[in-house]
């Protein structure tokens, strides 16, 4: 099973990587639908990840600076794509997502296991 959560992880990877930096045709009448969507991505590939791994993401450091230099990095370039605006807050969305993984999963982990 771990091995299917690893080609799922890394073609999530490669969907927002793709997401990221080709233009977006994202309607933005729904108030902050982008900082939630950057949430829920992050949220989602830090499940995957850690799906992936054999130990617990929690006590994997490199694997979680991983994730935050990616959504460091898709800011970074997209301030250089003239279709797309790096923003301060889509970083914080994909920290948020992170964070919040990472402070609910053990505590769910630890109510599945009694």
């Amino acid at each position: 099973m771990i091995y299917i959560y690893r080609v799922v992880f890394v073609f999530t990877f490669l969907f927002i990587s793709y997401s990221a930096f080709t233009p977006s045709n994202l309607d933005l009448s729904v108030i902050y639908l982008d900082k939630i969507l950057h949430f829920s991505a992050f949220l989602f590939l830090t499940f995957l990840l850690d799906a992936s791994l054999r130990k617990p993401l929690v006590s994997q450091r490199w694997s979680i600076l991983f994730l935050i230099t990616f959504a460091g990095f898709i800011e970074f370039i997209q301030y250089f794509l003239p279709y797309r605006s790096a923003e301060s807050f889509d970083f914080l969305s994909d920290l948020l997502g992170i964070l919040v993984y990472l402070y609910f999963a053990p505590k769910i982990y630890v109510k599945a296991e009694k």
